[in-house]
């Protein structure tokens, strides 16, 4: 059985273009035959089987695992960057809203298209991985510690002695 693919979203007359397409340089979809392989399955698939579209922003990770193509409605994987412990599988709801997100400028959800993750763990590890890494300080070399200057009174040059200024007397017309 072929799946189709909508122009339209199915409860709207909206159609399905992508508002940040200019700005991403990307398409926010995947293509279609990659579409019809996260088209939902009864029972769902393992995360070690399950084949996946990767989404990243500011705001987190999305490993998507299913994408109905007739609703673009997404289950998968989420983990927002402030709260990795707190990420979960659930219903994502219609994708189209992440493609539409948007704060201030370049900040949007894209499709990681360099992804090389055979399934849903293998992204999920690689994803996790960068949270578990301790950030690498990279600040000026350390000087070494010294004693504190001592205060010291400023030294005056003798022929810097104060001068007592003497009136000028007119000269002569």
């Amino acid at each position: 059985m072929r799946l189709r693919i909508p122009k339209f979203h199915p409860l709207s007359d909206m159609p399905l273009f992508e508002s940040q397409r200019m700005l991403r340089g990307h398409a926010f979809y995947p293509g279609a035959s990659r579409l019809r392989s996260l088209a939902p399955r009864e029972p769902r698939l393992p995360a070690d089987q399950a084949p996946c579209a990767v989404y990243h922003s500011p705001w987190g990770h999305l490993v998507v695992t299913e994408i109905d193509p007739e609703n673009l409605n997404g289950y998968g994987w989420t983990c927002l960057s402030n709260y990795p412990d707190g990420a979960e599988w659930g219903d994502l709801g219609y994708m189209g809203e992440f493609e539409q997100r948007r704060g201030t400028p370049y900040e949007f959800w894209e499709r990681d298209l360099h992804s090389k993750d055979r399934n849903a763990a293998a992204a999920i590890a690689r994803i996790l991985k960068r949270y578990d890494d301790t950030p690498v300080r990279r600040s000026a070399p350390e000087e070494p510690e010294q004693a504190p200057a001592v205060p010291v009174e400023p030294a005056t040059h003798p022929a810097s002695a104060p001068n007592a200024r003497v009136p000028r007397t007119p000269g002569p017309p």
